[in-house]
């Protein structure tokens, strides 16, 4: 019988304790996954229904187009954000395997402050850019583009913070 290799997750690799969280990071990480959820539930409902009024009743819903674009963006925010909170984004494994101890700890720290410096920059082009086109509006519902935009923004900001808990709860092993 043939049985399936599983890759280990970079936590594994690290051989860090996933589910020791602190308080905020278990509340965060609820609070991240329950509006993923609840955003992907809604997502799901309008496509169904312009699908339905489409097909059965040639009424297709064009605004839902608009309103999808926006949770799109903001489901990929919470997405990204569930996957560094688990600390499942891929990492440097290849050079983090092969150390132990301290200098392993450095090296992940050192990538998590690297990780947040780019999230930084990518937060100040992302703003820039809702300067720029935050205020043009959809043409059929009229909504800002900026609460589109505004998920790229939330991605650095979940990205972030969830780097920050990984430094912070790694310095208490």
């Amino acid at each position: 019988m043939m049985t399936k290799a599983v890759a280990p997750t970079p936590s594994e690799i690290l051989g860090e304790d996933v589910t020791r969280r602190s308080k905020l990071h278990g509340g965060l990480q609820w609070l991240v996954e329950t509006a993923a959820i609840v955003l992907l539930v809604f997502l799901v409902a309008l496509v169904l229904a312009n699908s339905l009024g489409r097909y059965l009743f040639a009424a297709p819903l064009p605004w839902t187009e608009e309103v999808v674009t926006a949770l799109l963006m903001w489901l990929g925010a919470l997405g990204i954000t569930i996957g560094a909170l688990n600390n499942e984004l891929i990492s440097c494994s290849i050079w983090t395997r092969r150390l132990t101890g301290i200098s392993q700890h450095v090296l992940a720290t050192l990538q998590a402050v690297f990780s947040i410096a780019v999230m930084a920059v990518v937060g100040v082009l992302a703003w820039r850019y809702l300067g720029t086109f935050g205020s043009d509006r959809t043409p059929i519902l009229g909504i800002s583009k900026a609460v589109a935009i505004s998920g790229i923004l939330a991605t650095c900001v979940g990205l972030g913070v969830a780097f920050l808990l990984n430094i912070v709860e790694g310095r208490k092993e």
